[in-house]
């Protein structure tokens, strides 16, 4: 394992790839911003912590299912082409809600519909956005580039909210939300900017002279095609398996025991506050860490004990005694969550085929966000048995996770 500084700063020497960064970094800028915007709107409409809720997870839902499809439209078409539609899109639904909220006029049913659309942007957009990198990037520099990006998610999260609570206290709801749909178009005219300059990708089918029933056939071909090729690799697939678990075993432990661990515990709402910072930074430290390692090796076992890793941590959550020793313990989930997040996305970009990277990408974005609904469902109904038995169950399933992907010959002796 070689590990240089300078090897994570590497990629954004090419011009196409700092494109890439400074579109995709104003993108989910916007994006984390527009969660407390839509948070907002919706208990001014409804003043309901519930409906609140609901919004959430009907606007979830096209992204979730829609995921895979827009892996295939990625193979289809550029990569590039699919983001800067996208972005010019969710520039304008973002614009007509801030004319909404502008005139007055906006009502629940628009909330519902435009998050639902946003949504649907989110699953097109974010897989062609993982397939494109192999493309900007020499294979050597792939840990680098997704270390970048993962870091300037991290950052993200907490700049955006920040920044879109001071626009909303000085200048209200539907600057914020105009301000979204400017960022938006600005990625989008990047975005353009880098499809002139990006040979098209390799194909594996062509759609583009059919239609309708035909069309949709050879969609849903070519995803069949995607999902036999991900379960025939014996590391794609396990990969697949592992982010199901960290899935099923992180979301909803996380953030409804974390919040209730932190309620009993650890000191009220702030702390959980703290704790989600806290895991912010360690998650930020993980990807630049991972970026910085020129080669790393034995990434099959390195898949797996960072499983067992995890799974340790979120069990030991369940002991622990005050706010420092829960910090520790975010900060080692984060760090070493974003660390596999880098080596499994890069790992991933580096084993598809060029005509199927972006199949394979959404295949693990899917894996990686089903079965949230599922995860909060059994974390609320462990929370009532006991708050202890949510992390635990969490961390075995982890660790089980881990042993079952031990089981892969192929990644205990895969380099």
């Amino acid at each position: 394992m070689s590990v240089r500084g300078s090897a994570l700063l590497s990629p954004l020497k090419g011009t196409a790839f700092r494109r890439l960064w400074a579109g995709a970094s104003l993108s989910m800028l916007a994006d984390q911003a527009f969660l407390v915007s839509l948070t907002w709107l919706v208990l001014r409409i409804t003043e309901s912590g519930a409906s609140l809720g609901v919004v959430l997870a009907v606007a979830s839902v096209p992204g979730i299912v829609l995921t895979p499809l827009g892996g295939v439209l990625s193979d289809k078409l550029s990569p590039v082409v699919v983001m800067s539609s996208a972005s010019i899109v969710r520039a304008v639904l973002m614009g007509l809600l801030a004319l909404l909220v502008l005139t007055d006029a906006v009502r629940i049913w628009h909330v519902y519909l435009l998050a639902g659309g946003l949504s649907a942007l989110d699953a097109l957009y974010y897989p062609a956005s993982m397939s494109v990198v192999p493309t900007l990037v020499d294979r050597d520099r792939l840990k680098a580039a997704n270390a970048l990006t993962q870091g300037v998610e991290q950052i993200s999260s907490i700049l955006g909210p920040a920044l879109a609570g001071l626009v909303l206290a000085l200048f209200g709801l539907w600057i914020n939300l105009g301000a979204n749909a400017v960022l938006f178009l600005i990625s989008a005219a990047i975005f353009a900017a880098l499809a002139r300059t990006v040979a098209p990708g390799a194909r594996t089918f062509d759609g583009g002279e059919t239609g309708g029933a035909e069309d949709g056939a050879n969609t849903l071909s070519a995803l069949a095609e995607g999902v036999r090729y991900a379960w025939g690799d014996p590391v794609i697939r396990t990969i697949m398996l592992v982010l199901v678990g960290i899935n099923l075993a992180m979301a909803g432990p996380i953030y409804v025991g974390g919040s209730l661990l932190s309620e009993a515990r650890l000191g009220g709402a702030g702390a959980f506050g703290t704790l989600l910072a806290v895991g912010g930074v360690g998650s930020l430290i993980g990807a630049m860490t991972a970026g910085s390692i020129e080669r790393l090796r034995r990434r099959g076992i390195v898949e797996l004990v960072s499983t067992a890793v995890m799974g340790a941590g979120v069990g030991a959550l369940a002991f622990a005694p005050n706010l420092a020793v829960a910090c520790f313990l975010a900060a080692s989930i984060g760090m070493t969550a974003s660390f596999l997040a880098v080596v499994n996305i890069s790992w991933l970009q580096e084993r598809s085929a060029p005509g199927l990277t972006g199949r394979v990408m959404s295949l693990a974005m899917f894996s990686a966000i089903a079965l949230d609904p599922i995860s909060y469902v059994l974390a609320g109904l462990l929370v009532e048995l006991s708050l202890s038995i949510v992390f635990l169950a969490a961390g075995g399933l982890l660790l089980f996770t881990a042993l079952v992907g031990a089981m892969s010959r192929t990644m205990r002796t895969v380099d």
